[in-house]
């Protein structure tokens, strides 16, 4: 008997038909990745199995979990069903825990939820749970709030919190979607680990073909509600029969055409940057520290080059670039567009600043929700002197929707009628409106769809080509900046550690940062095998 048994699920909400007819099967000690890009269903079949859909919703069909059929449990049962015998991590973990409860906290309340059992012994238990998925107390305190841990860490907390009742089915939904390389890495070797220590299954949920495809024992590939192709891992990828998967696939080795050579001309000069933080006294009548978040970094980007930054949280990606657009203010060293400074004593150059913009990585959260899109767009207006007006403006509004390939009356909506690639292209139009040299992309496709990325990337290839843009492409991605840069930095603990033509670094990194990296990042399989 199979642990987990899906037949024929079909799902409604308010009588809008969200999945058809869906079947797959999960055994013991089994990982069956569902693969599908944003409203494929696959999330939906996932909380579907442990019943936590939203109001309005009606679903058909057969869920046996061991042979009990979970759609036709009242929801006291379904309570004693979830994190005993079924339990799940959700994507982001920040959101999955409760951010004034400590770890300890709230991994034993999932036990004594569950089982009569003292505080102590759930502290205990709580206590192993946490040391299985390697956070061990001497380490990690049970008395550490969420905030205190890194995004890797607090993943730990969310799985240990799933397998604290060694629950025999495990769902994980994106789970390591927004995280670096190395820890994905770490997270996903810890996923199988616990699955052939427990000899629990495993129903992997991502958009990422690769990382799946490393994971899994068996795939499920699912469009608009549908299952479109299932099998066996990897052996399922040299016999790709839906045209939609094998979409899936080319969308996921997509390199975008750039016609446009980089000039010798440096743009951008980076010269000794140190960039230093005041860290917490040491004692009550210590000096405060520092923290050296930039440590003497100097590199160029030439004029019309596609420059990647590389490297994991925290080695200082994100504080170079607030002091490349002027944001943050350096300790030492210098930073200059065409020769001109970024600092004009301790203020933005603002002739400068204003020949910079940046895309960030999350679309929606980098917008005003009251906001239209033609008032969004105009935002960087604020750095011109003389700011266009009346009929101007509409035209320059008009023209940089365009260039992203959206419509002149687009700017009259909300952000919240766009998709997510849509409202990418708005801030990549919001960057372009006041015609900057270089534009900073901060992870800006780390968080689209496989074929969504690969529009936004061949959008940036022509913009680059038609505009002769410089880009500044930071990611934690590595598969993304090989497809899309010229050269490649490698970053760690502040310092810039190898830098090189883009192929040249791939091909036979030097440095063992690097080379870690590299072999952290999820790799599909190779399609001319056997």
């Amino acid at each position: 008997m199979s642990l987990l048994r899906i037949e024929g699920l079909s799902l409604a909400i308010h009588d809008f038909a969200i999945l058809h007819d869906v079947s797959l099967t999960v055994e013991p000690g089994q990982i069956v990745g569902v693969i599908g890009e944003s409203g494929s269903g696959k999330s939906m079949t996932s909380l579907a199995v442990m019943q936590l859909l939203p109001d309005g919703a009606q679903a058909t069909g057969r869920i046996l979990l061991e042979g009990q059929d979970v759609l036709s449990l009242s929801e006291a049962e379904l309570c004693r069903l979830r994190g005993r015998a079924m339990g799940m991590v959700f994507q982001e973990p920040m959101t999955a825990l409760n951010p004034i409860q400590t770890i300890g906290d709230q991994v034993a309340e999932t036990i004594r939820i569950h089982e009569k059992v003292s505080k102590s012994v759930a502290r205990a238990r709580a206590r192993a749970a946490l040391a299985r998925v390697e956070m061990p107390e001497d380490r990690f305190p049970l008395s550490r709030y969420p905030h205190e841990l890194s995004g890797g860490q607090r993943q730990r907390v969310v799985i240990a919190m799933a397998i604290a009742l060694r629950p025999r089915l495990l769902i994980a939904d994106e789970p390591t979607t927004a995280l670096d390389v190395t820890t994905q890495a770490q997270i996903l070797k810890l996923l199988k680990r616990l699955v052939q220590e427990d000899g629990m299954g495993l129903l992997m949920i991502s958009h990422d073909l690769a990382v799946v495809a490393d994971m899994a024992d068996h795939l499920v590939i699912m469009r608009h509600g549908k299952v479109v192709e299932a099998g066996p891992s990897p052996a399922l990828f040299h016999r790709l029969q839906h045209p939609y998967s094998k979409a899936l696939l080319a969308a996921s080795t997509h390199q975008p055409e750039r016609a446009a050579q980089p000039q010798e001309i440096p743009l951008l000069e980076v010269r000794g940057v140190v960039r230093d933080y005041a860290t917490a006294r040491e004692g009550l009548w210590g000096k405060p520290g520092t923290f050296r978040a930039v440590d003497d970094v100097s590199f160029q980007i030439r004029r019309g080059e596609s420059l990647g930054l590389v490297g994991e949280s925290g080695c200082g990606k994100s504080t170079l670039t607030r002091a490349i657009l002027g944001l943050e203010e350096v300790q030492a060293g210098e930073i200059l567009l065409d020769g001109q400074p970024v600092f004009t004593g301790h203020k933005p150059n603002r002739a400068v600043r204003r020949r910079m913009q940046v895309v960030f990585q999350d679309p929606y959260g980098s917008f005003n929700p009251r906001h239209r899109v033609d008032r969004l767009v105009t935002e960087p207006f604020h750095l011109l002197d003389d700011p266009p007006r009346g009929a101007a403006r509409e035209d320059a509004i008009a023209e940089a929707l365009e260039s992203v390939g959206l419509t002149p009356e687009d700017r009259y909506k909300y952000i919240h009628e766009f998709s997510g690639g849509q409202r990418q292209r708005i801030a990549i139009a919001r960057a372009l409106i006041i015609k900057p040299d270089l534009i900073i992309l901060d992870e800006a496709v780390s968080a689209l769809d496989v074929s969504i990325r690969a529009q936004i990337l061949d959008l940036l290839a022509d913009l680059g080509d038609r505009l002769g843009l410089t880009y500044l492409f930071i990611s934690h991605d590595l598969s993304v900046v090989q497809q899309v840069t010229d050269r490649v930095l490698v970053m760690q603990s502040g310092k810039i550690v190898e830098q090189g033509e883009t192929a040249a670094i791939f091909d036979a990194p030097r440095h063992a940062y690097t080379k870690q990296l590299l072999s952290a990042t999820p790799r599909l399989p190779d399609m001319t095998a056997a």
